[in-house]
């Protein structure tokens, strides 16, 4: 007897019942391990930055008032009295005319409020100094405190550390930080006819081509993958695979056997757990229908279609959220490409309701990109290979007309990359990213990766 679908839930719904998942525990980790990692606390700077006023040139540092009305034709003149040693303050009070050396970083002297630099000015011997250009008060100058002040707040709770965060802390000396555990991400296939990549698939069957693209996935997301296992079409042996990844992971995957067919597992074999509930069984996407989310007591358990296509665009719209939230991340939202604007080479149909991505190839012709979508089919892993970017028909639109401005979410590949005679040059469009054609990159603001 065939499994039915529960209720199909749109995009949205099934994103918001991953609420119902928190962060992981806090634990106290080295600043320099913290790459990537979600902070679990809010950090306040300990000290003004810099602590003192400081030169961002090589130059002069002068009182600014003495530069005024200095030109090419009528330098003003000054007296060199000393130079800034490099890590020192140097105590001293410049005089009318006065000037002492300074170097890029250097800490400026308590009455001077400029630098002139060394390009604007000539010395005359070693004491006398023409300056060609006046300086306005604090011109290439950091004031003290210009950075941050003490007790403001830089880093918030749920922040991805990035590697200006990192160099921040290493600014305020913060040498560790309160973050959420990285998840650890169990991965099942499951399938009699699923083989390992290492045998010559028998007829009927295949290589686990699912394995290692979600692992991939998981380690890109930055979580740590842990591999359990091929499950065969049997509910005792996927229940017991579930049952050993559970104690192995955060949160589990289980590849295949998600649809409705006879010998489709995944829905018994979760329910077979004490205080188990299957939250979602079916999404309006595609690729992607067959999905499942689940928990068993407060752990999150997916199931993902076996089609490589379809398991990797469920990945994206909705494991990616749900590490994310495991981390620490509070908001909850697809994964976010790079994307640019392209025009379509031709219809493309769509089912009023239901939410598709599109693979699409990018040509250059004359001055425009044309997105070419290429064929739909979910199992086709070379489908997205070939594939410059996905293009994402919502689910209230009937479809999109050839000539129409679309948004193509790029794969991270593409950009820089030459493609061959006619297709665009990933260098020309990464060149044009601070034009038009770019639109948004990965939430970042993720951090975004």
């Amino acid at each position: 007897m065939l499994k039915p679908f529960l209720k199909v839930l749109t995009p949205h719904q099934a994103l918001e019942l991953l609420k119902l998942f928190g962060p992981l525990e806090v634990e106290q980790i080295s600043m320099r391990d913290g790459l990537f990692r979600v902070l679990a606390e809010s950090v306040k700077a300990a000290e003004d930055m810099p602590g003192f006023d400081r030169s961002t040139m090589d130059g002069f540092a002068v009182r600014s008032m003495d530069t005024f009305g200095a030109g090419e034709g009528a330098p003003a003149l000054f007296r060199i009295i000393g130079e800034v040693p490099m890590g020192e303050i140097l105590n001293i009070k410049l005089k009318k005319g006065e000037a002492v050396r300074i170097w890029t970083g250097g800490a400026m002297p308590s009455n001077s409020d400029a630098v002139v630099m060394i390009e604007h000015a000539e010395e005359l011997g070693r004491d006398t100094l023409e300056v060609f250009k006046a300086v306005p008060p604090f011109d290439n100058v950091v004031r003290r405190g210009e950075d941050f002040k003490k007790g403001e707040t830089l880093l918030e709770t749920g922040n991805r550390l990035r590697p200006q965060d990192l160099g921040l802390l290493a600014a305020m000396g913060k040498q560790n930080v309160k973050v959420h555990r990285k998840p650890a991400v169990a991965v099942i296939s499951s399938g009699d006819e699923i083989v390992p990549i290492d045998q010559q698939p028998p007829p009927g069957c295949m290589r686990d081509v699912n394995r290692y693209t979600i692992t991939s996935m998981i380690q890109e997301a930055h979580a740590n993958p842990v591999w359990i296992g091929v499950a065969p079409d049997r509910l005792d042996a996927l229940s017991s695979l579930i049952k050993q990844a559970m104690q192995s992971a955060d949160l589990v995957l289980i590849s295949g056997g998600s649809s409705m067919g006879s010998r489709d597992h995944v829905i018994e074999a979760i329910g077979s757990h004490e205080d188990s509930e299957i939250l979602v069984h079916g999404v309006s996407l595609s690729p992607g229908k067959p999905l499942i989310l689940a928990r068993v007591g407060r752990q999150p358990i997916a199931g993902l279609p076996g089609h490589p296509v379809s398991a990797m665009m469920c990945f994206e719209q909705f494991i990616i959220p749900l590490i994310r939230r495991l981390e620490g991340e509070g908001v909850l939202q697809p994964f976010l490409r790079p994307s640019c604007r392209a025009l379509l080479s031709r219809n493309i149909p769509s089912r009023e309701g239901r939410m598709d991505f599109v693979r699409v190839r990018l040509l250059r012709r004359a001055e425009d990109i044309i997105a070419v979508p290429m064929p739909a089919k979910s199992g086709m892993i070379s489908s997205v290979v070939r594939a410059d970017g996905v293009i994402t028909i919502e689910p209230d639109c009937e479809g999109l007309y050839k000539g129409e401005e679309v948004t193509v979410n790029l794969f991270a590949r593409w950009i820089g990359r030459s493609l061959e005679k006619e297709h665009i040059s990933g260098h020309e469009v990464a060149g044009r990213s601070f034009g038009s054609l770019f639109e948004s990159t990965e939430q970042e603001k993720l951090s975004r990766i």
